[in-house]
């Protein structure tokens, strides 16, 4: 029916995005990667990997990220400071993440 068609609208509008929900897309690996709330990318994602902000999917997912990708695409006010970021103190207790370093076989867990 005609209320389902696009629109010509460009497509990726935040409108689609997901309030809350952001998950890591891995776009051309790590460094390439950034988080996403689109429903398309949310979508068969396990409950574990959902986060809450762009920047907790960011600093969870791409901690090591030289390339700064993922933490570029946030909003201004959700920067981080000049401060370094992944300190230890981080951790949260008893909340692991997998985190795709470089892929499935480098990859490992992270409480940060």
């Amino acid at each position: 029916s005609n209320d389902q068609q696009p629109s010509a609208q460009p497509s990726l509008s935040n409108e689609l995005g997901l309030p809350g929900q952001y998950v890591a897309v891995f776009a051309n690996g790590y460094e390439d990667g950034y988080c996403s709330n689109l429903k398309a990318d949310v979508i068969g994602t396990p409950e574990a990997l959902i986060f809450d902000s762009e920047f907790e999917c960011c600093q969870t997912i791409f901690p090591d990220q030289a390339s700064g990708t993922c933490i570029s695409n946030l909003s201004n006010d959700q920067q981080p400071s000049a401060q370094p970021s992944l300190s230890n103190e981080l951790g949260l207790p008893g909340q692991y993440v997998a985190v795709y370093a470089n892929g499935y076989d480098d990859g490992y867990c992270s409480n940060l």
